[in-house]
């Protein structure tokens, strides 16, 4: 019988993040290494739409019922829809984070870790009372559990014993590379952007700490810095000297991280930071939080990377940055020598375990 891999795409929304990056990068890898598989993907009724890199032969896109703001009650649907699909015919379920788990008896379930959040305090509290209580257990009965990095496996191992943890380290591809440069003064001028300014990249949450990127700009110009502050995402700033891109493309963001002077990576919490990659294979140097994410990068190769201790935890402020900012310039940037094929492999090694 040939192989049949439902893929779970349903609690992707319409906002980029690295999960769908690595998702859109991994798939079509995934997929040509097992030629011999169909890899069913299966979508949220209203969040994310298959990318046009997600087309394969042995790749079948469906959209369900699930929505990708469900929650608990999504993760519900989701359980009840899969037992039915089982009935049809057998299948490996390779899904991301949290669930559900589908009839483990049967069934080879392939979870992916992003990160463990909910152990530091983010989320909401039903899924940090899910994260403490039921997902150690959970992972347990999975037949495989694949981490995103070094720190995520660790974390697996100690907080809940699991010894048997596959890592697929998330990577940078194109356009995130040194030919970005290419691009950067057209960019700026579509955008009405000059140099020199330091980037931000992310969402406006607790522990991505995007408001520390802000604090550390505002103290470097204090400071007589003449830099600007340009922000991609959806990021509540505003003021003489800082440009808001609420989306860019990744030719256009890869542009701007090559333009950069330096790339700010605040975060208090990360499973992996797809922004310090993204900036360090664009020749940009990344002034990051002394977190356990960001130093399993330096100990892969990362050069270029500064680490600072990372921003206060209730206002946000981020001094050492700012001194990090008044620093010297023309480091010699690059990222880890990880790439998304290296990932692709170690997928492929836990789907046939």
């Amino acid at each position: 019988m040939r192989p049949f891999v439902v893929v779970d795409a349903t609690p992707y929304g319409h906002e980029p993040s690295g999960a769908r990056r690595r998702f859109d990068e991994l798939l079509p890898r995934v997929a040509r290494r097992r030629p011999d598989a169909v890899f069913e993907v299966h979508w949220p009724r209203d969040g994310a739409t298959p990318g046009p890199d997600l087309v394969a032969d042995n790749i079948v896109h469906v959209t369900t019922a699930a929505s990708c703001h469900g929650g608990a009650l999504r993760w519900w649907r989701r359980a009840r829809a899969l037992a039915r699909r089982h009935r049809d015919a057998p299948f490996t379920h390779l899904w991301v984070d949290h669930g559900p788990l589908v009839r483990p008896d049967r069934v080879r379930n392939v979870v992916t870790v992003h990160d463990l959040r909910f152990l530091h305090g983010y989320g909401g509290a039903l899924r940090r009372w899910y994260g403490r209580r039921r997902y150690g257990g959970l992972l347990a009965r999975a037949a495989a559990v694949v981490a995103v990095s070094d720190p995520v496996r660790d974390e697996l191992r100690g907080v809940y014993g699991l010894r048997d943890v596959f890592v697929a380290k998330n990577a940078v591809a194109a356009p995130f590379g040194r030919d970005a440069g290419d691009r950067v003064e057209e960019v700026l001028r579509a955008h009405g952007l000059a140099r020199p300014y330091v980037l931000a990249v992310g969402r406006d949450e607790p522990r991505k700490a995007m408001g520390a990127a802000f604090d550390a700009w505002q103290r470097a110009r204090a400071a007589g810095l003449a830099y600007r502050l340009v922000g991609v995402g959806r990021l509540p700033w505003s003021g003489d000297g800082v440009v808001v891109l609420p989306r860019a493309d990744d030719a256009t963001l890869a542009a701007l991280y090559a333009g950069a002077s330096f790339t700010l990576v605040p975060s208090r919490y990360e499973g992996f930071s797809l922004p310090v990659v993204e900036s360090l294979a664009c020749g940009t140097p990344v002034i990051a939080s002394d977190i356990a994410a960001h130093r399993a990068l330096v100990a892969g190769g990362a050069r270029g990377l500064v680490l600072v201790a990372p921003p206060a935890p209730t206002d946000d402020a981020w001094p050492d940055a700012a001194v990090a900012l008044k620093g010297p310039r023309g480091f010699d940037a690059a990222a880890p020598a990880a790439t998304w094929d290296d990932a692709a492999d170690a997928v492929v090694t836990a789907l046939l375990r």
